[in-house]
C-alpha cells in the first residue's frame, strides 16, 4: 500500500534583479508553487508543496536551470504521511 505524504518545501533564489519578475512568475506558474518575498538585490523567498520528494524536485528543476539563477539556497523541508495528518 502506498502511503499519502504531503511535502512543503522553502527556497531562497538570488536570481539577476532585471530578471526577479520573470523568475517569480514562473515560480507561481509551478503546481504548488508560491512566492512569498522578493527583494530589490534579487533575492525571491518561495515555497513549493507536494505530494513526494520526486515532485518538489521534478517542480523545482526548471527554477533550478533557469538562466537568471545564481544560487538557489534550501531553507526548510517538512513532510507528514497521511497518519501524522490526521
Amino acid at each position: 500500500m502506498n502511503e499519502v505524504e504531503y511535502h512543503v518545501a522553502s527556497f531562497v533564489a538570488h536570481v539577476m534583479p532585471e530578471h526577479v519578475e520573470e523568475l517569480s512568475e514562473l515560480i507561481s506558474l509551478q503546481q504548488g508553487g508560491q512566492v512569498h518575498a522578493v527583494s530589490e538585490d534579487g533575492k525571491i523567498v518561495f515555497t513549493i508543496e507536494a505530494s513526494s520528494h520526486k515532485a518538489v524536485d521534478h517542480l523545482l528543476t526548471p527554477i533550478r536551470l533557469h538562466n537568471s539563477v545564481m544560487s538557489l539556497s534550501p531553507v526548510y523541508h517538512q513532510f507528514l504521511n497521511e497518519q501524522q495528518a490526521s
